[in-house]
């Protein structure tokens, strides 16, 4: 679904060149559910904004289900990241004046989706993710893990294909993370193919296989299953 060759991302600070990210290769399947580590400013962050075409490489090719995506225009970049893939951040970024239903139904409004149809439509996503009885709360009245149920409720109405997450538990305690994790597990058993990045050994731990960035580059690839020492050293 995802394949990258020699992307590259440059930032000039002053008049010097830093790289963000430095001739990354690498194939993502569909359905397949990725975690990428790696310490601050290794460019994990800046490699989601690539995926999620937030933003544009400096060089190399960025394919999304066999689409150039550097040949494509703004217009048409809008309509990626509006039906092919879904976004979830650790600080949430919903609307504190609508409710839970509200937050979700957004992009279905941006959408031109017919108000009977979001309803069922939103009722349905609540539903998935354990908040049917929330649907009239607003986030001030929700706790943090269920905010972040709301997000991915949010992120996935449109039905992407595409998954991308930011330290999603990044501000939850173990209990709620958990929560978390079990809502994107089972989109992930679903279908959907899901990309995490995250400090945690823990969270890293659901995914099929984990890339280690440094400095920009994939340090490491290895299977989710090389964490177990790591984890239990921290938990």
């Amino acid at each position: 679904m995802i394949r990258l060759d020699g992307i590259s991302r440059t930032f000039l600070v002053g008049d010097q060149a830093v790289y963000a990210l430095s001739d990354i290769t690498e194939h993502v399947r569909a359905g397949e559910y990725i975690a990428l580590m790696g310490p601050s400013g290794s460019g994990k962050s800046t490699l989601l904004n690539v995926l999620g075409c937030l933003d544009r490489p400096t060089a190399g090719t960025y394919r999304l289900d066999g689409e150039d995506v550097g040949a494509l225009d703004d217009a048409a970049l809008t309509e990626i990241r509006r039906h092919k893939v879904g976004f979830v951040f650790q600080a949430y970024h919903l609307v504190p004046r609508l409710d839970a239903a509200g937050n979700v139904e957004l992009p279905l409004i941006f959408d031109g989706v017919a108000r009977s149809e979001r309803r069922r439509r939103c009722a349905e996503a609540l539903a998935a993710v354990g908040l049917s009885d929330r649907a009239r709360h607003r986030p001030h009245q929700l706790s943090g893990g269920q905010r972040q149920r709301v997000a991915i409720a949010r992120a996935t109405i449109l039905g992407p294909r595409l998954l991308l997450a930011d330290e999603p538990t990044g501000n939850l305690d173990s209990a709620a993370g958990d929560q978390v994790l079990g809502v994107l597990k089972n989109l992930n058993e679903k279908g959907i193919t899901l990309v995490v990045v995250t400090h945690d050994p823990h969270v890293a731990r659901q995914a099929d296989r984990i890339l280690v960035l440094h400095d920009g580059r994939i340090a490491r690839r290895m299977e989710s299953e090389a964490l177990t020492d790591m984890e239990h050293g921290t938990r």
